[in-house]
Formats: C-alpha cells, sequence, structure tokens
C-alpha cells in the first residue's frame, strides 16, 4: 500500500515538472530531492533513484524538445569551462583509479552528473524564476517539513522515514530497515532527520533555506520572522554542530556587513572574547569519544587518508574506493574509517587534481556571484552565503546523503536567477539607446 501512495507521490511530482511555471518546476526539482531522499532505490543493478529520474527527465526534455532554448541559454551558462574541468578530473580519477578503465569513466560520469547535474536543471528553470514567487510558495511547504521534525524529535521515532523506507524495493540507507528504532537520537542530543538521510543532511538543508530567506527579515512581516524562527529551532534539532556554526557564521555576518568601521570592530572584540569563553567546551565536545565525530576521529581519518594519498597522489584510487580500505559502520557505532570531510574523500578518491578542480570550482563560483552582484545583490549575496558556507559545512561534516545535490540546486537557481537578471538589463539598455539614437 505505501508502495502505491509512493509511486502517486512521485507521479504527482512529474505532473507538476511538466504543467506548472517554471518557479513550481524548481521547487518540484527540491522537492524530489527532500522526499525521496538518499539510499532508496528502485533498482541497484543499475542504480536507479527516484531523486535522480526527474533531474535526468528535465535535461532529456530540453535537450530534445527544447533544444534552442536549450543552446542559447547554456550559452549564457557561466560555469561551461568550471563543470568542463571538474568532469575531467573525474573521467582521469575513473579511468586510472581502482575500478579502471570504461567501466571506471561510467562510473564517474555517473556520479558527477547526479550531482553537478543539478546546477545545470536548476539554472535552465530558474531562467524564468522570480526570487519573492519562489520564497512564497515555499513558505508553507517548509513550515509542513520543520513540523514533521518536532514531531519526530518529540516522539523520538522517524514514523515518515520509516513509511518512506519501506516503500521501495531496495534500501541502503545508513538505519535499520524494520529496525523499532528508527532514529539517530545520542544519549546527549537531539537528532532529527526527517526525509533525509542523515541529520547531517538535514541541518545542511535547513542552513541553505536560512540563508534564502533571511534578505526577507527586512521586510518586518510577522510571517517571515515565524519561519526563521521554526527554521532556527529545526536546525537546533537536527544536532548538526556543522549547521549550528555554519548558521551562526552567515547570521554574524549579514548583522555586521552594513556597520559602520568602529561597529564591527567593537564587535569583532566581543566576539573574540564569546569565542575564549565558549570556545574551549565547544572543543571538548567535538573532543570527546562518545559525542558523535570527535576530533580523534578526524585526526585518524587524515592519517588513513594520508597514506591511501601517497599511493596515488595525481588522480587518487578512483570512485567507491573508500569502501575498500575501511567499514563506514559496526553495529551502528562509528569506526575509525568514517570520513568526516570532503577533503579526505577528495585526497584518497580524486587526489591533487580532484582537489584543485573542487576548490577552484568554488572559487569561480564565488566570482560569478562577485560580477553579477550588481544586476541583483540579494540574490548574489545568498548564491555567494550558500556557496561558502556549504563548502564550510562539507569540510566539516562531509556530505552525507545528498547534501551536495541539494546546495548545487540551490547555486543553479541563484546563478539562473542572475542571468536573467543581466540579460533583461543588457536589453533595457539597448533599446534606451536605440531610442536615443531615433
Amino acid at each position: 500500500m505505501t508502495y502505491a501512495v509512493m509511486l502517486s507521490c512521485f507521479f504527482l511530482i512529474y505532473v507538476f515538472f511538466t504543467t506548472q511555471d517554471a518557479n513550481v518546476k524548481l521547487l518540484t526539482l527540491l522537492g524530489s530531492l527532500v522526499i525521496f531522499s538518499g539510499g532508496m532505490y528502485f533498482t541497484l543493478t543499475p542504480v536507479v533513484a527516484p531523486m535522480h529520474i526527474p533531474l535526468y527527465g528535465f535535461l532529456a526534455y530540453a535537450l530534445i524538445l527544447k533544444k534552442s532554448q536549450f543552446s542559447e541559454e547554456l550559452s549564457a551558462f557561466p560555469l561551461k569551462m568550471g563543470l568542463s574541468l571538474l568532469f575531467v578530473t573525474f573521467l582521469l580519477s575513473g579511468f586510472f583509479g581502482s575500478e579502471g578503465g570504461i567501466h571506471g569513466m561510467f562510473t564517474a560520469t555517473r556520479l558527477f552528473l547526479d550531482s553537478y547535474g543539478f546546477i545545470l536543471a536548476a539554472y535552465l528553470i530558474a531562467y524564468q524564476c522570480d526570487y519573492e514567487s519562489i520564497t512564497d510558495k515555499l513558505y508553507w511547504p517548509i513550515l509542513i517539513f520543520c513540523a514533521f521534525g518536532f514531531i519526530e524529535a518529540a516522539m523520538r521515532y522517524n514514523y515518515i522515514y520509516a513509511m518512506l523506507m519501506d516503500s521501495f524495493p531496495e534500501y541502503s540507507g545508513l538505519l535499520e530497515k524494520g529496525s523499532p528504532d528508527m532514529n539517530f537520537h545520542d544519549s546527549w542530543r537531539i537528532r532529527t532527520s526527517v526525509t533525509t538521510c542523515h541529520p547531517t543532511t538535514l541541518g545542511a538543508l535547513l542552513t541553505m533555506l536560512f540563508i534564502l530567506y533571511l534578505p526577507r527579515v527586512k521586510e518586518r512581516v510577522y510571517k517571515i520572522y515565524f519561519l526563521m524562527a521554526v527554521l532556527a529551532l529545526a536546525i537546533y534539532l537536527s544536532g548538526s554542530r556543522s549547521a549550528w556554526v555554519c548558521t551562526a557564521m552567515y547570521l554574524v555576518y549579514y548583522v555586521i556587513k552594513s556597520q559602520s568601521a568602529l561597529v564591527k570592530m567593537f564587535f569583532f572584540f566581543f566576539l573574540l572574547v564569546g569565542i575564549g569563553y565558549v570556545g574551549h567546551s565547544f572543543v571538548e565536545s567535538f573532543s570527546a569519544d562518545d559525542r558523535g565525530s570527535s576530533l580523534d576521529m578526524r585526526q585518524r581519518n587524515l592519517l588513513v587518508c594520508l597514506v591511501s594519498f601517497a599511493g596515488s597522489p595525481i588522480v587518487g584510487h578512483g570512485f567507491n574506493y573508500m569502501s575498500n580500505i575501511v567499514d563506514r559502520y559496526d553495529d551502528g557505532s562509528a569506526v575509525d574509517g568514517v570520513m568526516e570531510s570532503i577533503f579526505f574523500n577528495l585526497m584518497v578518491e580524486q587526489g591533487a587534481l580532484g582537489l584543485l578542480a573542487y576548490f577552484g570550482f568554488v572559487g569561480l563560483c564565488l566570482l560569478i556571484f562577485h560580477r553579477l552582484k550588481n544586476y541583483d545583490s540579494t540574490i548574489a549575496e545568498i548564491g555567494s552565503g550558500i556557496t561558502v558556507m556549504i563548502t564550510i559545512f562539507s569540510l566539516m561534516s562531509g556530505t552525507l546523503g545528498n547534501l551536495h545535490s541539494m546546495s548545487y540546486l540551490f547555486v543553479g537557481a541563484c546563478l539562473g536567477m542572475l542571468c536573467a537578471k543581466k540579460e533583461e538589463t543588457e536589453q533595457n539598455v539597448e533599446e534606451s539607446a536605440a531610442e536615443d539614437s531615433v
């Protein structure tokens, strides 16, 4: 019965995706990532995940049925070179890695599209989108989504995730299918995941939504204040320390960025005092072996990665290599091999080329947002903020679940709206110049 219900929801996603306007299409693409999270599959050989089918369906639709429009908008895509270089490093790691040859290149291509394909899809859709319309339409879905998190925290059981898990024939997530203990709670903190693969993934999603809505606080509307409070509470209940840090960092930046130099100086002074006061206890929290992923575990991760990196420093050992050298979980408890940072995974799987390509791509995104800020400073600020915060997030906690796919969707959407604003502005300038000449 639940399988039929989930298939019906999946069908509704396609209905919205093909019949509604661009704003709804973009939110539907995001919904496919949030509802059908990582670990749920129709088949494992080949891998067919429900969260990726809308992506490939849209790209095929744009390429085949909207070829001229696709080519025109793609020509204005500012990340063509960056994505191309990234793709080359993926192919090299796949070809020369442990799987090797054509099979390794196929794996690399699929992994690349499953993550970075969302940048292109969101960019193409967001070309016809509007920031205010998107955030207005997303308002109630966010409140409902967070409400499920509050229920999960109160009940200490994730009923909605259990239902989703039972709805698909294949599952390879972190929780055990059919387990009576369907939650991620630690003895010292509440942890909620709602429909996402892990509380860390939930924390990343909520952080991006927090950044997305923060500029609308200027409107001084009660419902926006209420939404921000709900998001802040949901971030806290996710139990993700990375989300706490990244949200706090961005909030501090947002508050002081428009202040005078004197105010900024005093603020940074009190911030340093505050960090000194609470920093020791926060580091102790990360250092304790019984409190999630500790600093000691990360040090052991680094040593394992350095040894592996020395074996293939240029292109790495290829994808899926990590599972050959470490076990991710043992009786539900994290062991030494759990990679808690994207830096470790890049070192081992893609080597120096992968590291340079990834951080170069992040830098390119920030550069483009900076160049486009004159066309809409709010969207550019949101895009650059999400890029920086998710990079910090990934360095601190890795990329559990579909964290990267969701973040790339947000980045692509911001780029699409900015490029549309740029094109509109340039057309207006040309029309004004033509009228003046007449």
